[in-house]
């Protein structure tokens, strides 16, 4: 079986890939890669970019502290309700639970 799949895995990568129609999946890979390097910029650029673009969170938003605290809080509020409510709903059929095991 193990020998199976290991030729099956061999003719797929080395085959020609009929969706594409484009040679084998190695050699697509191999493109994709080439095409890859030569679009990607340098390091130095890609950090300078990535500093500019960098995402900003609520400390950046421009709302007051209190705004900020109450929402905090609310998504505390709505995690604690969420959890409550599941652990309400469990079912607790152990033996343990249900007096019935027996040591």
């Amino acid at each position: 079986m193990k020998r199976f799949v290991l030729f099956v895995a061999v003719a797929m990568l080395a085959g020609p890939a009929p969706t594409w129609a484009q040679g084998t999946l190695v050699e697509s890979a191999m493109r994709a890669a080439q095409d890859l390097a030569r679009t990607s910029p340098s390091p130095k650029a890609a950090r300078a970019a990535q500093a500019q673009q960098q995402a900003q969170g609520l400390e950046a938003s421009g709302m007051s502290k209190r705004k900020k605290m109450m929402i905090v809080i609310g998504a505390a509020a709505a995690f604690g309700v969420v959890a409550y409510s599941i652990d309400r709903n469990v079912v607790n059929s152990t033996p343990s639970t249900l007096g019935t095991r027996k040591d």
